[in-house]
């Protein structure tokens, strides 16, 4: 007899534990993949240490605070200075949550290409902007 899923199945009963423990073994790997997804916080600082931000692994904005420094800037430089630091943390977010999802559905699998499909492309430095 052969399974659905190919290979010979001389032992339904041996089939359908391999299967029980994959199943579970899928559900505890999907539960540890939430549960590090849901406690990912991602805080960058921007060049001149005048913004920091912080992000969830979809980066998703949670919180924005300036330093001393940003009193001395523009509402232009501020501006450039928030969006510098809200890239670096999002860079980084994705990249955690492609580790993350790396361990659940495998490096190589059609699922974690379909993930890095929808991350944006890693932006290089601004131009006119010194490289970090």
């Amino acid at each position: 007899m052969t399974s659905a899923f190919g290979g010979e199945l001389s032992d339904p009963e041996l089939w359908i534990r391999q299967q029980e423990e994959r199943t579970t073994r899928l559900t505890t790997e999907s539960h540890r993949a939430q549960q590090e997804l849901a406690e990912t916080r991602v805080e960058a600082v921007s060049r001149d240490q005048s913004v920091w931000v912080t992000v969830n692994p979809s980066g998703v904005l949670l919180g924005l605070r300036f330093g001393p420094r940003a009193q001395e800037l523009t509402t232009a430089q501020l501006s450039t200075r928030t969006m510098e630091a809200y890239r670096a943390a999002c860079t980084e977010a994705s990249q955690r949550m492609l580790d993350i999802m790396s361990g659940l559905v495998g490096e190589d699998s059609s699922a974690m290409a379909f993930l890095k499909s929808t991350m944006p492309p890693l932006d290089d430095d601004e131009p006119g902007e010194a490289p970090r």
